[in-house]
């Protein structure tokens, strides 16, 4: 009988220094990659696929996207600013995705100020 199947795994890309948004420091990270991985008698050979990749900040724990680990400080803080509604006037924290008052979306220059290259922090 032969025993087979698939696991997920995550394996550390890198380590290093960024600028944390969530606890505004210089925080130590650690870049993650998770993957699926064929598996034969419980024992992992090979990765199948990659689902995903993020940065783990060692100072508060928040889990970001991994592409904010190569952004500046600038970029981060800029990425980062509350947004006021359209709508309602109200000013909303960075972290939402619509008002929190009125349900609006944000305005499309709130994250796109920052470059074609910045990612959006959600």
């Amino acid at each position: 009988m032969i025993i087979w199947g698939s696991k997920g795994r995550e394996k550390i890309v890198a380590r290093g220094q960024f600028h944390c948004p969530k606890c505004r420091t210089d925080a130590e990270y650690t870049h993650r990659r998770v993957s699926r991985c064929f598996t034969l008698y419980f024992i992992p050979l090979f990765t199948l696929e990659t689902l995903g990749e993020y940065g783990l900040c060692h100072h508060c724990g928040v889990q970001l996207p991994a592409e904010l680990l190569m952004l500046t400080r600038e970029q981060v803080d800029a990425a980062w600013q509350p947004w006021q509604c359209v709508e309602c006037s109200n000013v909303n924290s960075a972290e939402v995705e619509r008002c929190v008052n009125c349900g609006a979306a944000p305005p499309a220059s709130s994250h796109s100020e920052n470059g074609p290259d910045t990612p959006a922090i959600t």
